[in-house]
């Protein structure tokens, strides 16, 4: 008991001179010291939103590698403009797994679209959609005769991404992408050379002779979304052949409205411009089974001025949700060839 309180005792001992502080030594010349460089401000990145372009959507009578070729004239300028992760184009996904494939890559957004030809040149009309919400941050309709003004298509596109994930776009740094082709970047470059000719060599049909586009009146339409009992896929390039079949006749620009507020919030749309229409309507679909079982649709397109009144009507039914679009919009440029 007397040996096992000796070592406690003596480890006590220690701790205490450990503890104890030690002895001062004598005071040397301190050596001139350089002074401390700044602590270095921590750099902050961003995460650039990931994007996927789905291949553009063509009529029945132009082949799908025209779509094709749009969506890689809007990856390659993205690329090179930096700020964004561009993916691989996809194939033969359908337009209502859009959303699905692209939550599945990881993207943020996703960008779709369609295209009309029109005389020499063609009607575009590009898609934004936040892939999380489910919900479009851009659509705009677009007339080209030129590569460079898909180019500009596809900047306004960046634009708009990298505003809604709210990243400052003066800060990036152009990436050094593998250079495009330069087809795509002369200016005088037509849109054809691109695409190989396809929109004037459709299928089955022998290669119409140029015509000057026609003279469209000088009052503007604004379009807005679609509703009804159609999917929501199916309402989306419901609105996006809305857009493209009024911008074959008419000036069109496009308001983020849906129909059923269109006509209350028509004189806020149209500002100053009170010469303008407005334009959406109803898209509802019916299952026809049997045999022959598809989907039929009826759009009832509405027309309205820019004091929330309803100027004109029109319905329409077609197997085909695009013809169906475009034979109401027909019917209204016959009725009013001036949009008044």
């Amino acid at each position: 008991m007397r040996r096992t309180f000796g070592v406690v005792l003596l480890v006590l001992s220690l701790g205490l001179l450990a503890a104890a502080p030690p002895k001062a030594a004598p005071k040397a010349t301190p050596a001139k010291q350089a002074a401390p460089s700044p602590t270095p401000i921590p750099v902050t990145t961003t995460k650039a939103p990931v994007v996927v372009i789905f291949p553009f959507e063509t009529p029945t009578d132009v082949d799908k590698s025209t779509g094709q070729a749009i969506a890689q004239i809007y990856a390659q300028v993205l690329v090179q403009s930096g700020g964004l992760t561009i993916l691989q184009i996809p194939k033969d996904i359908k337009r209502e797994d859009y959303g699905k494939y692209a939550h599945s890559r990881g993207a943020d957004y996703y960008i779709s679209g369609y295209v009309q030809p029109i005389g020499t040149g063609a009607a575009i009309v590009a898609d934004v959609v936040d892939v999380n919400d489910d919900i479009s941050v851009y659509s705009q309709t677009t007339q080209i005769q030129s590569v460079p003004e898909v180019a500009s298509q596809a900047l306004n596109a960046r634009s708009v991404i990298l505003s809604a994930a709210g990243i400052d776009q003066t800060a990036i740094v152009t990436q050094k992408a593998t250079p495009a082709p330069s087809s795509t970047s002369g200016a005088s470059m037509s849109i054809n050379s691109i695409v190989g000719d396809l929109f004037h060599h459709r299928k089955g049909t022998a290669t119409p002779a140029p015509t000057a586009a026609p003279k469209k009146p000088a009052r503007a339409v604004i379009s807005a979304r679609l509703i009804g009992n159609a999917t929501g896929a199916d309402l989306t390039r419901g609105t996006q052949a809305l857009q493209s079949s009024l911008s074959a006749r008419f000036n069109v620009n496009s308001a983020n409205v849906a129909e059923n507020e269109l006509a209350v919030k028509a004189n806020s749309i149209c500002g100053v411009h009170r010469d303008n229409t407005l334009i959406s309507g109803i898209l509802d679909v019916t299952h026809i089974g049997g045999f022959r079982s598809h989907n039929s649709y009826t759009f009832k397109m509405n027309v309205y001025t820019c004091f929330g009144a309803l100027l004109y009507t029109t319905t329409a039914s077609n197997d085909d949700l695009v013809k169906a679009i475009d034979e109401a919009v027909g019917a209204y440029a016959k009725a009013h060839p001036k949009n008044s």
